[in-house]
């Protein structure tokens, strides 16, 4: 019976926290271009994210072409003394990346609006987790090196929310 109520005591924060953060992460634009924060060579977090980081980001397909669309993988790693929820499911994505150069444009579309619980990752857990949500699409529009930032939002065991971001690198042909 506590599970349960747990689960609904989680559902409404990370609904909250995911809607405040796509509204103010993306303008009302349909078609824009994204730019990151300035890149740094360690990865941050936010005073509730201790232990929590990001490992292995890179775009899928891993050979991204101009005019192709992709995604962003990441492996989040739990190395914090307390599990932490990340947004799950087929519309639910954790994992948000911002790139600095205009290689990459942003589009939004109509996303799908069903919910699922969020997954539990234990300590010393890791999981992949792909970006971004559903209703947003990365396309690649300019060769080059494409510097960007991965973010991982998530909540901890108490219900606070937490992110870490940490840079990455690749290529678009």
């Amino acid at each position: 019976m506590q599970f349960c109520k747990l689960k609904q005591d989680i559902k409404l924060p990370l609904l909250v926290t995911l809607i405040t953060i796509t509204i103010l992460s993306f303008s009302l634009d349909q078609n824009r271009y994204a730019y990151s924060q300035s890149l740094k060579p360690n990865s941050t977090t936010n005073a509730t994210g201790s232990g929590v980081d990001l490992k292995d980001t890179h775009p899928s397909p891993a050979n991204v072409k101009t005019g192709s669309k992709f995604e962003i993988l990441s492996t989040v790693v739990n190395n914090s003394p307390d599990k932490i929820l990340l947004p799950a499911g087929l519309c639910d994505s954790p994992l948000t990346a911002f790139f600095k150069s205009n290689n990459v444009v942003i589009r939004h579309t109509q996303g799908c609006t069903a919910t699922s619980p969020p997954f539990e990752l234990n300590p010393g857990q890791e999981v992949t987790v792909a970006g971004p949500a559903s209703g947003t699409i990365y396309q690649a529009i300019k060769a080059g090196k494409t510097p960007a930032t991965a973010t991982v939002y998530y909540l901890t065991e108490n219900g606070q929310p937490g992110n870490v971001t940490k840079p990455f690198v690749f290529t678009i042909n």
